[in-house]
């Protein structure tokens, strides 16, 4: 089930998505620093810095809107989980 073209397309979708947030933000002036930055807590999509400061993008792909939009579907706990991720990036970068 893990290699179905269901999640063959999913994964696409995710790095299309991605590529493309990727290609805004450096429009924007932002350097990426990382991608699919992984630790024990979660991932972080895309982790990027304009001038003083360091984002954390978390990437939400959609070909339709028929199960909400990519802001609903990053909840509190999703939330809760970027502040984990983003603390451990900053403790040992």
């Amino acid at each position: 089930m893990q290699n179905s073209p269901k999640n063959f397309y999913k994964k696409l979708l995710g790095r299309i998505g991605e590529n493309k947030s990727v290609a805004y933000l450096k429009k924007k002036g932002y350097k990426i620093i990382e991608r699919n930055y992984r630790t024990l807590f979660g991932e972080a999509d895309i982790i990027a810095k304009s001038g003083e400061y360091i984002v954390f993008v978390e990437v939400k792909t959609r070909s339709s809107n028929n199960y909400g939009s990519g802001k609903e579907a990053v909840d509190y706990r999703k939330q809760e989980k970027y502040k984990i991720v983003a603390s451990e990036y900053l403790k040992y970068k």
